[in-house]
């Protein structure tokens, strides 16, 4: 069974999400990276999915989606939230959001190497 690419990157949008909402419940070896980085690196994963669908009948939908994402997580760093959600800046948040997001394009490159998410009837031909 076969999930359309749609299908896929909204399960991986929850994934992220939950990434984002579980980490607190993290305690282990890794417990202050986790804490301090795996939100930057959830929430990015899942705004690489979200820009994924945004920019899927662009030329280059990965590349295209990977720079919307980049741009949208580190301009909500470096302006603090957009001034409307709280926000502490750490410069290595912004190591931690682009983790996220190379973490997602190689899930992503790899996921459609491996045939994933061939069902075109939902979004028409060459959506990468």
């Amino acid at each position: 069974m076969h999930m359309s690419r749609r299908a896929q990157d909204v399960l991986f949008v929850l994934l992220g999400v939950a990434g984002l909402v579980l980490k607190g419940q993290y305690s282990g070896a890794a417990d202050e990276w986790v804490q301090s980085y795996g939100g930057n690196v959830a929430a990015s994963f899942a705004v690489y999915f979200l820009a994924k669908r945004v920019t899927a009948r662009s030329t280059l939908p990965h590349a295209s989606a990977a720079a919307l994402a980049f741009m949208a997580v580190q301009l909500f760093e470096v302006l603090d939230g957009f001034g409307f959600m709280e926000n502490v800046y750490d410069r290595l948040d912004l190591a931690a959001n682009t983790a996220g997001i190379a973490l997602a394009l190689a899930l992503d490159v790899v996921v459609r190497r491996m045939g994933g998410g061939r069902s075109a009837s939902a979004e028409g031909p060459s959506t990468g």
